[in-house]
């Protein structure tokens, strides 16, 4: 973290992030036209994604090779679940729903983001060496989507078409505790389990998604209790943040 490299994306990012946001004050730019740039910059991310990261692996007999990605690559990450919902928001009908999800957007995009390019998982997670920060396409990827993400929660706010109110602050902890939850089915299902005698004696890999299994340092669990503990901590700090997104709304009824 906070290599020259890590620091130059940081300033391209924040530069990227501030000529938009004031193209879309100087310019008016409405919501549905920020959303069909964000809609196009998503497909061309995944896209980007799949074909930069996908490898051939020998089966088991060497016979043959088969192309395969890693799970931690999947869009099950709050980012890229953001995909779903921008598509969701920019053509689903007007109504409570939208609106609801529209309000999510605003926070999370703008705080998972910010999150996302201080602590670059593809660097730390050993995706990509350092090296490769301006030669992979993964490093492109990875920093222009995370700096939409946040022009988009910013520009819903800046264009003032959607209402947020303070009833939003918990539709979004719900949309968000349980997309957290399925989290924890998701890092088991994918993980890497070694059984001896149909008993689990370890596990060699988990994606980790929303970080329901530690954050991306080096954490070390021996009693159970303390993973509880872990998760009712990023559960406090999630609620403690999305708050503070929403002071400004807490007094509309």
């Amino acid at each position: 973290m906070f290599s020259t490299v890590h620091i130059i994306w940081l300033i391209i990012c924040a530069a990227v992030i501030a000529a938009s946001l004031i193209y879309i004050k100087k310019c008016r730019i409405t919501l549905d036209k920020i959303l069909n740039v964000c809609c196009a910059v998503c497909v061309i991310s995944e896209v980007i994604k799949v074909f930069s990261m996908m490898e051939l692996v020998p089966s088991a007999d060497g016979s043959t090779m088969y192309p395969y990605m890693m799970p931690q690559h999947l869009p099950f990450h709050l980012c890229s679940i953001q995909i779903i919902i921008i598509f969701f928001v920019r053509f689903a009908a007007d109504g409570k729903v939208k609106e609801a999800f529209t309000a999510f957007l605003y926070p999370t995009c703008i705080f998972g983001a910010v999150l996302a390019l201080m602590i670059p998982s593809i660097f730390t997670g050993g995706t990509i060496e350092l090296s490769q920060g301006f030669t992979h396409p993964l490093a492109y990827q990875y920093f222009l989507y995370h700096a939409m993400l946040i022009i988009l929660g910013a520009g819903i706010v800046m264009t003032g078409e959607t209402d947020i109110r303070r009833k939003h602050y918990l539709s979004t902890v719900g949309i968000l505790g349980v997309l957290a939850f399925i989290s924890v089915y998701l890092n088991s299902w994918l993980a890497a389990p070694t059984y001896v005698s149909g008993e689990l004696v370890h596990v060699d890999y988990t994606p980790n998604f929303f970080f329901t299994v530690k954050l991306p340092f080096d954490i070390v669990y021996t009693e159970i209790w303390q993973w509880y503990l872990y998760v009712a901590g990023i559960a406090a700090a999630g609620l403690a943040v999305i708050a503070l997104f929403y002071i400004p709304f807490l007094r509309k009824k």
